[in-house]
């Protein structure tokens, strides 16, 4: 039996549930390297990416005559949470999307992760949002002033630590993970990945209320009115 479009844009299978999306990249050596790139950048994100197929083709002439290649693919990936289990058999495995930054790798996080495994078999998805501190942007969002290009540096390099410690503590505990820094606030940090893979839960991990700004600008509420999902909030410490 061959598979069947949905009207949502999946598609069904006998044994999978399929979403289709559309990606854009483009790379100066050529159309494959394009195309190659785009699907990289969405397997980091996407656990099971199945299909990728080239829409559209076009090239970019710079002023001074230099080429980027550019594509357009449709993706498919599974959405349903079937794997295959330990000594055979199907298992259903539960995706969380998890949004922390200068709480990454605390100890009460990593408390919350083992009450999940401990019901079943998770994936984590770990999203850490870097606004960049620049004039505007960074007052809308509560940071006390304006940045420079050094500050922006070492704001994504201490993010790209703290990513790294809770991946390596999420695979030290024997949980699938992934990850990745977004440019932007965590509100459209967070709906910029759900626009491209899907969860069953989101957890939001802040400093105290006295000290986060995510809470000051009630982020677990507002996130809650924008996405359809079961989302938990902790307050912990910042990691050292």
């Amino acid at each position: 039996m061959g598979d069947s479009t949905t009207p949502g844009g999946g598609r069904v299978g006998q044994d999978a549930v399929h979403r289709v999306i559309r990606a854009s990249a483009t790379h100066p050596d050529g159309w494959e390297q394009a195309t190659a790139a785009a699907v990289a950048d969405l397997a980091g994100t996407i656990a099971d990416l199945r299909l990728a197929m080239v829409v559209d083709r076009r090239v970019a002439i710079g002023p001074d005559g230099t080429l980027q290649y550019g594509v357009t693919l449709s993706l498919a990936y599974r959405v349903d949470r079937r794997r295959a289990a330990p000594g055979g058999g199907v298992t259903t495995v539960r995706r969380v999307l998890l949004l922390a930054n200068r709480t990454a790798g605390g100890a009460e996080l990593m408390t919350e992760v083992r009450r999940r495994t401990a019901g079943g078999p998770c994936e984590f998805h770990v999203l850490v949002p870097v606004l960049v501190p620049v004039v505007g942007t960074a007052a809308a969002w509560g940071e006390p002033g304006a940045g420079d290009e050094t500050d922006a540096m070492f704001a994504w390099a201490a993010a790209e630590e703290r990513l790294a410690l809770q991946l390596a503590l999420l695979r030290e505990a024997g949980v699938p993970a992934t990850g990745e820094l977004r440019p932007s606030d965590p509100l459209k940090a967070t709906l910029e990945v759900l626009g491209r893979a899907s969860f069953d839960e989101i957890i939001v991990s802040t400093l105290p209320a006295a000290l986060s700004r995510w809470l000051r600008l009630d982020l677990p509420s507002r996130l809650a009115r924008q996405i359809d999902l079961p989302i938990v909030h902790i307050e912990q410490a910042a990691a050292s």
